[in-house]
């Protein structure tokens, strides 16, 4: 291999058009045409515009080494073309395109690709196997920033984040059938580290090239092309999730997972050792963890009423975890706590990654509900942007359809509609079948709820506190926006307060941000007059709902089915948590969070917990006019796992408004552990 290179960095400068032809279920889009401008060096002269052509080119072969790779772990791999018949002339090559999972970097941002810097990460070369040819390697989007944000095209037809195509151009002498031409990604012979592999374990994805035999720059893709595949690494961390609630005598479904560093379930055969840390409980010793899925499920059966932990162990590996608590009472609860995630993503946007979202929340994460809630995009003429759209909406619902499996697992059919100011983002849920599509390109926020059908779907607003600046809380419909999402991974959006340390300013969800210093948050939603519940979910960009750190919702309902569920956020009987699965209970005179209670004087509110840890604070917050904010009526300091107290508000005055604030002691992975419940409004005894 001659290593010969003539490096030139580019930089995308002009946007694509033309036409789009859908091939396979792969969404492999082939430009008609294709105009890219670029900006070159000084002293060099403007590269050629690579024009796609619709016919595919079977001339020659290509293959990946390694065909695999270990998520988040850096190697190098080698995309290889052997030259066909009629060889490569001058001003020829090939354009390779990577999956978009393998560009997948943090904070839900792009890795840099770049040939500038030989010792840096992500330093990608191209060479021949001929000494008497030289070949330029070119980046088409090339940048500076690690932390790549913007829109890239590819050879696909897309124009999205997780984009980039590298053009290895024969700048002199002439490549004969039988030579090779090698894009290597991770070149280490300078000191680069290499390339980072897929952020998501994956199945064999496709690798796109196409090819320029003739040296005038009009681009052929190749078939067969070849594949590259993402696998789990080892594992790091154990997850041991329960159900909330539990009836004495009645056998119970636990679940252990297994998690690699970039949060993929790993693929390891162990044993796991089962301890009882509190309860009584029948329980097998030793679990064995089946090799290929990374989780485990079995069952034990609660003895008597009272509280369950339990711990679990590996055998081999020095990994270790607690249960989320288990409270068990005599007969079946009449409303049982499920947990869910309400806002995720995965391949369907032009923002996310990863494929298995619904068997991840299941198997993984241990969730009993989901909605997969991706992008709407009209798909504009110039390029087919991924997103939900008329092409997309029908395979996209039948894929929510066929995971709901109740009383088991439950999933809501839902997309995020992501408008500007002064409406914000919000998802839209259905109560059993998918309703409107709406785009927020082509609809307001009021034109979306005309367009609903009432009491069958919800719109639930998010991350209110940093963008889309200035949400306007007086454009509100009572029908339709019933809960809140009060915190996610992006940050907290209870209240503006850029020092709270989970704050915008402290996540390193997304690119740094700043709280919004506008009246866009939870409590000045309630002190305007808005009944909304709390919920917090992830807005997870790469098909892994339900991490312990990025927001859970709990709601309290009859059973585990879809209506239940949509009807318990309907009626606002739900709370949020950071992830951790807390029980919370909160009442005023015996009415629970989410609704409104009618007072005559001096309310009795009652707060029970019981912790995944040591509860730090319990705080109850009330808001009561004249005053214009929220404080601390009630402080507890239980410095305990489980919490029972009660507090008589002999200030209270009707119209007040009460919700519950919980801290725990531990943080889990980088975040601290709170709940929120949801509030409880009051009003007067009606006149006689």
């Amino acid at each position: 291999m001659n290593p010969t290179n003539v490096r030139k960095s580019s930089r995308l400068k002009a946007f694509v058009f033309g036409k789009s032809l859908n091939c396979v279920r792969g969404e492999f889009f082939v430009l008609t045409t294709l105009l890219v401008l670029y900006s070159v060096p000084s002293g060099h002269a403007a590269l050629p515009e690579p024009v796609m052509l619709q016919s595919r080119i079977s001339k020659g072969s290509a293959s990946v080494i390694p065909d695999h790779g270990t998520s988040g772990e850096f190697g190098t791999w080698n995309v290889r073309y052997l030259v066909g018949p009629g060889g490569i002339r001058a001003g020829g090559g090939i354009r390779v395109q990577l999956p978009d999972s393998w560009h997948a970097g943090p904070r839900n941002s792009a890795n840099r690709l770049q040939n500038s810097d030989p010792a840096d990460e992500h330093f990608v070369t191209a060479t021949t196997s001929s000494s008497n040819v030289t070949v330029e390697t070119i980046v088409e989007s090339e940048t500076k920033d690690p932390l790549v944000k913007h829109a890239k095209t590819s050879l696909d037809g897309r124009s999205e984040r997780y984009v980039f195509v590298v053009r290895a151009r024969v700048s002199g002498g002439q490549l004969d059938e039988g030579d090779t031409i090698t894009i290597t990604y991770g070149d280490r012979s300078s000191g680069s580290p290499g390339y980072r592999a897929a952020a998501v374990s994956t199945q064999p994805e496709p690798v796109l090239i196409a090819v320029d035999s003739n040296g005038d720059s009009r681009f052929q893709l190749l078939q067969p092309l070849p594949t590259i595949r993402s696998l789990p690494g080892e594992a790091v961390e154990m997850l041991f999730h329960a159900p909330s609630q539990a009836a004495a005598g009645k056998p119970i479904e636990m679940l252990i997972s297994l998690l690699d560093k970039e949060n993929n379930p790993a693929n390891r055969s162990e044993r796991i050792k089962i301890s009882v840390l509190s309860g009584e409980v029948v329980s097998p010793e030793t679990v064995p963890m089946p090799s290929g899925r990374g989780y485990v499920r079995f069952l034990v059966t609660p003895k008597t009423p009272g509280v369950i932990r339990m711990r679990a162990e590996t055998e081999e590996l020095s990994l270790e975890s607690v249960s989320n608590p288990v409270l068990v009472s005599k007969d079946e609860p009449l409303n049982s706590i499920y947990w869910g995630d309400l806002h995720s993503h995965s391949r369907h946007s032009w923002d996310g990654v990863g494929d298995d979202s619904f068997g991840y929340a299941r198997n993984v994460t241990g969730l009993d509900f989901y909605a997969l809630t991706d992008h709407s995009v009209e798909p504009p003429n110039t390029t087919t942007t991924r997103g939900l759209s008329a092409r997309t909406w029908s395979e996209y619902t039948a894929q929510t359809e066929r995971f709901n499996d109740p009383p088991h697992f439950v999933t809501l059919h839902a997309y995020e509609c992501s408008f500007g100011k002064p409406f914000g983002h919000h998802n839209v849920y259905f109560r059993d079948q998918p309703g409107a599509l709406a785009y927020p390109s082509k609809v307001t926020l009021p034109e979306l709820w005309k367009i609903l059908r009432q009491g069958e779907a919800l719109t639930i607003p998010h991350h209110t506190g940093k963008f889309p600046a200035e949400v306007d809380f007086s454009i509100h419909n009572a029908h339709f926006r019933r809960n809140f999402e009060i915190y996610s991974g992006h940050g907290l959006s209870e209240a503006y307060d850029p020092s709270h340390p989970l704050s915008f300013e402290h996540s390193t969800f997304t690119s740094p941000a700043r709280s919004l210093n506008w009246p866009s948050h939870a409590q000045d939603a309630w002190v305007r007059g808005l009944e909304l519940s709390t919920i917090a979910s992830s807005d997870d960009h790469r098909a892994h709902p339900g991490q312990p750190h990025f927001g859970l919702v709990a709601v309290r309902a009859l059973s585990l089915s879809r209506n239940n569920v949509f009807q318990a956020l309907y009626d606002r009987h739900t709370y949020a948590t950071t992830g951790a699965k807390i029980i919370l209970d909160f009442t005023l005179n015996d009415v629970p969070m989410g609704d409104k209670a009618i007072v005559s004087s001096s309310p009795e509110l009652k707060v029970a917990a019981i912790g995944t840890d040591t509860i730090e604070r319990i705080e109850i917050l009330k808001f009561q006019k004249p005053s214009k904010t929220f404080s601390v009526a009630k402080l507890w300091e239980p410095h305990s796992f489980d919490f029972d107290g009660s507090f008589r508000d002999r200030a209270f005055q009707p119209g007040a408004i009460y919700y519950v604030r919980l801290l725990q002691r531990k943080n889990i992975r980088d975040r601290i552990v709170m709940a929120w419940s949801s509030p409880i409004w009051t009003q007067s005894v009606p006149s006689p």
